[in-house]
């Protein structure tokens, strides 16, 4: 038998055998070896019969492998053969599974096309950009009156906005099943022709003719479709459920109400479905259309035998109080709108002799550092002290915790300059984006070769890395202000008599300095003309001189496919619409796929004496010896109060108002026959973003094991306060420390 001894909680739910079954599990309660060790011991009984699977749902790709890694060897350990009698899949991978087997079912070709996310942005953003020309009546509308002389300015905000409105929309609609005719009928029928509304409509529909033309489906479309399929052949739906006679479903605090149909239908009536997630993990209701209420609601069915996985030896005894403090405190907070933003079970010590046994507890080991601290100070301060921390102790494993990606990478590239190594799970890596960065200033100088300033920004981007002490680069910064001030360039760069330097104004003697800069010019040279070549070509053509290294040429390869991509989604496109979509992946508002460690199964012990900078969305899943959480104000952590600020609610749009909430509050309010006053959907948006945020800040305390370390800081202009929860828990925790003195 495999060398698994089950804890009492765990061994209750490992009897399990048939019908549906809820598990609310704490952080570290080892819901991912249960729920493997359960596939396992299914698949060895007699439950399973030839040609039967256990269907295994998760959330990631990187959690497939891991489940698929841990069933096998549960599996091999029982004497049976990996990789048979068993499935695991994303919602996404097991649509496709379904529509593939019976396209005809979904009304597609044998042979059809799934766009990827980037094509389906690329989309997506030609569509709104036409869009965005033809109402410019509907941005000033929603302008706020202050705003409304910088128009120009804004068209790149506004811009951004309404991208993420539009998916928004098309999200919604298709787990609603709605089309975009199904939209614009119900609004007719209703008389409902709010501007919202009407913009989300005809993205939608432009959206969905786009696929069409290309023969081609989304990933939503994949999902609803799968649902579609599975409601039409009443045959084919029975040869599921035989094939499936059993379907565990992990992380189900972020199903969605068709993830829920789907996996409802294909369990029946009378099936067996095992539900098995927490509550106060779901924290990415902001991304998707996902709700903890779906779980929570499972639990509470009487068909069904619902479990706590309470034990977890993740975390030192100090920690846990902390995190079940909030849990705590939340149902008597200030806002009763919150009160169930995190919900029992607590979470629980592991039995004594258990295999796992929690870390010695360390009460000084916690820091909750009140002070009140700008941005940068913060972050030097993180920094200062994450650095002494791992020169001490280079065989434990330690993370920042952030809620940005734009934090997390000034962050990064402050470790960086202090040469401590870094590994990152943000949008996009230090490595990709400085990649980026060399290439966005080579083509917006190639775009105008006139301009100095350009010139002189290429040259800082492609040589800052080669001056690295002190004088280097102070002489570096003199160098390239001088060089902005350069007329008649290409004088100045290709002189007739070949004396570079000393023709020029510039004040520098270095020889190094000269000596680059000679380099540089001979660059520009020999790829002057290297311009008019076709982006992918150019790009592949620059990175081959530029880069040596493999993952800077891989990255190269990569990005140079990514503005092929925009070349032809967007004909008219010129270097300088290359450049700025090269500075979207520099400033983190562009993930390349393909180089990010979300991707892979990321295992923070195998990066001992490196600092790991990771989102708390990224971290989820994942645990530390030392944690540090920043940021921890009522920006990052609203808490539904009169003075809280919003990150959906931009200051160039009038009233405060959250466009996207209030777009989909006329969406849903559509098939309910209901009218939706103005404000009413950012007040409420207001509340599940202050509920999503308190979940969040559970998340990252409970990623630390021994240590945990949480900052606040004033924020960018100096107006924000410390987060309610973080007040609260720096009480507890004094009122802890003095009953203990």
């Amino acid at each position: 038998m495999p060398d698994f001894i089950p804890r009492p909680a765990q061994a209750h739910i490992l009897k399990y055998d048939h019908g549906k079954m809820g598990i609310a599990a704490v952080p570290g309660s080892g819901k991912t070896h249960t729920l493997s060790y359960l596939a396992a011991t299914l698949i060895a009984s007699d439950k399973v019969r030839d040609g039967q699977e256990v269907l295994i749902v998760t959330l990631v790709n990187s959690a497939v492998q891991n489940f698929s890694k841990r069933v096998g060897g549960f599996v091999h350990e029982l004497g049976l053969i990996e990789n048979i009698g068993y499935r695991v899949r994303t919602l996404h991978g097991l649509a496709h599974d379904i529509v593939r087997e019976r396209p005809d079912l979904a009304g597609l070709e044998n042979n059809f096309q799934i766009l990827d996310e980037r094509a389906s942005s690329d989309i997506l953003d030609q569509i709104v950009s036409t869009w965005m020309r033809n109402h410019q009546d509907f941005l000033v509308t929603y302008t706020h009156p202050e705003s409304q002389e910088a128009m120009q300015y804004l068209s790149s905000k506004w811009k951004m906005t309404l991208l993420s409105m539009a998916a928004s929309f098309i999200h919604q609609a298709k787990d609603m099943e709605l089309t975009p005719e199904m939209v614009n009928t119900s609004m007719a029928n209703n008389h409902s022709e709010h501007e919202l509304l009407r913009f989300g409509t005809e993205i939608y529909r432009d959206y969905q003719n786009a696929l069409r033309y290309q023969a081609a489906i989304d990933f939503e479309d994949l999902i609803r479709l799968a649902y579609k399929t599975l409601q039409m052949d009443a045959d084919y739906l029975q040869r599921l459920q035989e094939r499936w006679s059993f379907i565990l479903e992990d992380e189900a605090q972020d199903s969605s109400a068709l993830q829920e149909k789907i996996l409802g239908l294909l369990c029946g009536e009378h099936g067996n479905w095992v539900r098995v997630g927490d509550p106060n993990q779901a924290i990415y209701e902001t991304f998707t259309t996902a709700d903890p209420k779906y779980l929570l609601q499972f639990l509470q069915r009487k068909d069904v035998q619902a479990f706590d996985l309470p034990n977890s030896g993740r975390s030192t005894h100090s920690i846990m109080a902390l995190a079940n403090h909030l849990i705590k405190w939340n149902g008597t907070q200030p806002s009763p709108a919150l009160t169930y933003s995190l919900v029992p079970p607590l979470i629980e010590p592991t039995p004594a002799d258990d295999p796992q046994p929690n870390p010695p507890d360390a009460p000084e080991k916690i820091f909750l550092f009140t002070e009140k601290l700008s941005a940068e100070k913060e972050e030097d301060m993180v920094v200062q002290s994450v650095t002494r921390w791992i020169r001490e102790n280079p065989q434990q494993t330690v993370a920042i915790l952030v809620t940005r990606n734009d934090k997390g990478a000034s962050l990064v590239q402050k470790l960086k300059n202090k040469k401590v190594p870094t590994v990152e799970l943000l949008q996009t890596s230090f490595s990709t984006r400085t990649t980026a960065k060399k290439l966005a200033d080579l083509l917006d100088y190639f775009a105008d070769p006139t301009s100095s300033k350009k010139l002189s920004a290429a040259f800082e981007s492609l040589y800052k890395d080669t001056f690295e002490e002190p004088e280097q680069k102070k002489t570096m910064h003199t160098f390239c202000d001088d060089l902005k001030k350069q007329s008649l360039l290409e004088e100045f760069l290709f002189p007739s008599n070949g004396n570079l330097i000393n023709q020029t104004e510039l004040n520098s003697e270095d020889e190094l300095m000269a000596e680059v800069f000679r380099k540089f010019t001979e660059f520009l040279s020999v790829n002057q003309r290297a311009a008019l070549l076709p982006i992918q070509q150019l790009i592949l053509t620059l990175s081959s001189q530029l880069f040596t290294d493999a993952h800077e040429l891989a990255l190269a390869y990569k990005l140079a496919e990514v503005l092929e991509r925009e070349a032809k989604a967007n004909p008219t496109s010129g270097l300088k619409d290359f450049a700025a979509e090269l500075d979207k992946v520099y400033h983190n508002r562009l993930r390349i796929t393909g180089f990010s460690e979300e991707e892979l199964e990321f295992d923070p012990d195998q990066h001992k004496g490196e600092v790991v900078v990771a989102t708390i969305h990224k971290a989820k899943g994942l645990e530390w010896d030392r944690v540090y959480i920043v940021s921890a104000n009522n920006y990052d952590f609203p808490c539904n109060q009169p003075y809280d600020q919003y990150i959906s609610e931009k200051y160039f749009i009038r009233d405060h108002l959250n466009l996207e909430a209030e777009m989909l509050a006329h969406l849903k309010a559509l098939n309910q026959y209901q009218r939706v006053e103005e404000g009413e959907a950012t007040l409420q948006a207001r509340k599940a973003y202050s509920a999503e945020r308190i979940r969040l800040f559970y998340v990252g305390i409970t990623r630390a094991r021994k240590e945990l370390v949480i900052t606040w800081n004033e924020g960018k202009f100096n107006n924000c306060v410390m987060a309610i929860p973080f007040v609260e828990l720096t009480t507890f925790w004094e009122d802890e420390h003095a009953s203990h003195a």
